[in-house]
């Protein structure tokens, strides 16, 4: 007996010496930040795959760092796992086939006008109605609030996913014919828009043809004379170099050209719930890096067009201004009228 307990005591002993090696073992790993597999917590948490984002502006606007700074949370919070590969300045697809492009899953993410949305419903031209908002901080309110909540949903049955709105600055009107100062300036010229509804009517309303031609192809239209201008933010107007090919640049300030942040929706519902987690908060990150850019790149190429002098810079009096929105009021009750007027009253409310 004494012996059965002696040899009892000897197992006993080898299997708690065991246990301890493999605590250490374990107690390393963690210390390596390391799992039981090798994989780093990040790795193990989030599967391997590829993230195609398509836009059409340049890297150096706020919607560009926007998408490199979602580029940048994304494959660093993934351990690398998640590689997000960003095509600008239409390189991958352009205005005309981006929206089909992601219905088919040729790429994931896409970010275009409200406007390029209107199509799926009339809400989306909602930026275009002249006057609509009438500062950054009321447009924020609505698109971070309840109306902004309320448009991404209508694109769900159309299988596409909302993910946020990003800024593109408010727009103004360049030509290469007259300096802009009153509705009357505007008539018999040619303007290029991106193509919505509300913002077609606007220039119809004041005298003027507009035309829909790609984002990256305008500066060709300007150049060969096939239009006389076109509707813009200021970032784009100084990075696509307009004033090359444009003598005028009215400070309008009647619309916005927002981008809406948009993924394949059935791509997006096959994620599991950390990996979509990790894409939302990487979103709201991106979008806020794009604000914050847009009123200092905004001033800065203000600044920059009139120190290079090629273009005359006209600003609007207060008068002025309130001459272009009587004129155009028409046009704004007939489209809001079009609209949800659930959106409309929430973007009035965050307006006031």
């Amino acid at each position: 007996m004494k012996k059965r307990s002696g040899l009892s005591c000897l197992v006993v002993l080898a299997s708690m010496m065991a246990l301890a090696g493999c605590g250490n073992s374990a107690s390393n790993a963690a210390a390596d930040g390391k799992s039981s597999q090798g994989a780093s917590p990040a790795e193990a948490a989030y599967p391997k795959m590829e993230i195609k984002l398509s836009h059409v502006a340049a890297d150096n606007t706020p919607k560009g760092q926007a998408a490199l700074k979602f580029k940048e949370i994304v494959e660093s919070k993934s351990g690398g796992n998640i590689k997000v590969k960003v095509f600008p300045s239409g390189q991958l697809y352009g205005d005309n086939d981006e929206i089909e492009a992601l219905q088919a899953n040729n790429v994931q993410i896409i970010a275009p006008s409200a406007a390029k949305l209107s199509g799926f419903d009339k809400s989306f031209e909602i930026f275009d109605l002249p006057f609509m908002f009438k500062d950054e901080e009321s447009l924020r309110r609505f698109e971070d609030g309840e109306g902004g909540k309320k448009l991404l949903s209508k694109l769900e049955s159309k299988g596409i996913e909302g993910l946020s709105f990003w800024p593109n600055g408010f727009k103004h009107i360049t030509n290469k014919k007259v300096a802009i100062k009153s509705p009357d300036d505007l008539k018999g010229l040619k303007i290029r828009t991106h193509g919505g509804l509300i913002i077609n009517e606007v220039y119809e309303k004041l005298g003027a043809a507009s035309t829909k031609i790609a984002f990256n192809e305008v500066y060709q239209a300007l150049q060969l004379g096939t239009i006389d201008g076109q509707e813009n933010s200021l970032v784009n107007i100084d990075t696509q170099k307009y004033e090359e090919v444009q003598n005028n640049l009215t400070l309008t300030n009647h619309a916005r050209s927002e981008y809406v942040v948009v993924a394949n929706k059935k791509w997006w519902d096959s994620l599991d719930a950390k990996t979509q987690s990790l894409l939302d908060e990487a979103m709201k990150e991106a979008t806020e890096v794009g604000r914050d850019l847009v009123q200092k790149l905004e001033l800065e190429s203000l600044e920059k067009i009139k120190k290079n002098g090629k273009m005359k810079v006209t600003e609007l009096t207060d008068q002025e201004r309130e001459a272009f929105k009587q004129a155009v009021q028409p046009v704004f009750d007939k489209w809001a009228a079009e609209m949800d007027p659930e959106v409309i009253n929430l973007a009035k409310e965050a307006s006031k």
